[in-house]
C-alpha cells in the first residue's frame, strides 16, 4: 500500500481532532474598554448565554461607558454599587440581555419597569435593594421568558408571577409570609427557596401558599420556625415534590417524624435552629406583635 494511503486517514483524523478542539476550546474575551477600567470591569463566558460584564461604581455609568459596553455585545450583566440608575436601564434594554445581576442601584420602580421590556430576560437577581417597585408589576409580573429569579427584599418581586418561572430564591426579608402568597398556584414553579436569615417573616402561615404550587419539586425552608399541626401536614398535597430542605429550622423531633411519615418518597433534609439562634428569631417576633 502506498505511503500516502496509510498517511491520508491519519491526516484526517488529526484535522477532525483540532477541528473539535477549536469548537470546543472557550472563545478569546475582548479587551476591556479603557474607558470601563475605572468601572472594575471584568467579562466572562456564561454558556450557552455568552459574553458577561460585571461592573461596580459609586456612581452611575457614563454615556460614554454605556457606547464602550454596546460595542461588546455581552448578554450577560452584574451591576455593583451605583453604576445602574434609571438612565442606564433606558441604555440595557436596547443590550437584550438575557441574565441580569442588581446588587445595589439607584433604579426605582420607574426605571425597574424596564425589565419588563428586555424580552429576551431568563434570569434576575436583585440583591440589597429594599425599595418596592409597584411600578414594575405590569411588566414583570407577565413576563413572556423570564424563568429565574431571585431577590432579598421587596426590589422586583413582581417578577415571581412571571408565567414561565421555573426557580423563585428569596432571602432574607424577601422571605416572608406576604411574598410567598404571591406564589400561589403559580403554574410552572418548580424550585422555591426561602432563606429567611436575619428575619422573623416566615412561618406556617406561608404553607398554605406553597402547597398551591402543581409542578413543584424542590421546596428549601431556612432559618424559621414551622410545626406540623400549622402547616407542614400540608405538604403531602404537593403532588410532585420530590425534595425538603429544611436548614437551620426550629421543628421538633415529633412534627419531623410525622413529616416524614407523611412524606416516604420525598427526600428531606432537616438541621436544627441553634439555640443561640432561636433566641434572636423569638426577639424579633416579638417586636413585631
Amino acid at each position: 500500500m502506498p505511503r500516502s494511503s496509510i498517511l491520508a486517514p491519519l491526516f484526517l483524523s488529526l484535522t477532525l481532532l483540532t477541528t473539535a478542539h477549536a469548537q470546543n476550546k472557550p472563545a478569546a474575551l475582548p479587551e476591556v474598554p479603557e474607558v470601563l477600567k475605572a468601572v472594575k470591569a471584568t467579562l466572562g463566558q456564561v454558556k450557552p448565554a455568552g459574553l458577561s460584564l460585571s461592573v461596580d461604581s459609586k456612581t452611575p455609568l457614563t454615556a460614554e461607558q454605556w457606547d464602550a459596553i454596546t460595542t461588546l455585545h455581552a448578554r450577560v450583566f452584574s451591576f455593583g454599587g451605583s453604576s445602574l440608575d434609571d438612565a442606564g436601564m433606558a441604555r440595557l434594554v436596547k443590550l437584550d440581555p438575557e441574565m441580569v445581576t442588581v446588587n445595589g442601584s439607584l433604579v426605582t420602580g420607574n426605571g425597574a419597569a424596564k425589565f419588563g421590556e428586555m424580552k429576551s430576560l431568563k434570569a434576575l437577581h436583585t440583591l440589597h435593594i429594599t425599595k418596592p417597585t409597584p411600578e414594575a408589576k405590569a411588566g414583570l409580573g407577565t413576563h413572556p421568558t423570564l424563568e429565574v429569579f431571585s431577590s432579598d427584599g421587596a426590589f422586583c418581586v413582581e417578577a415571581v408571577t412571571a408565567p414561565k418561572l421555573q426557580r423563585v430564591d428569596l432571602k432574607h426579608g424577601g422571605a416572608s409570609d406576604q411574598f410567598a402568597a404571591l406564589l400561589k398556584n403559580h403554574p410552572s414553579l418548580e424550585s422555591v427557596r426561602l432563606w429567611a436569615k436575619g428575619y422573623a417573616t416566615l412561618s406556617d402561615a406561608a404553607l398554605a401558599s406553597l402547597v398551591t404550587i402543581p409542578k413543584l419539586n424542590k421546596l428549601s425552608l431556612e432559618f424559621s420556625v414551622f410545626t406540623y399541626a400549622g402547616g407542614l401536614n400540608r405538604l403531602k398535597e404537593i403532588p410532585n415534590l420530590a425534595t425538603l430542605d429544611l436548614k437551620d429550622v426550629a421543628l421538633s423531633a415529633d412534627d419531623l417524624a410525622k413529616l416524614k411519615a407523611d412524606l416516604p418518597k420525598v427526600k428531606i433534609t432537616f438541621t436544627p435552629m441553634t439555640a443561640e439562634y432561636r433566641a434572636q428569631f423569638d426577639a424579633w417576633a416579638a417586636k413585631k406583635k
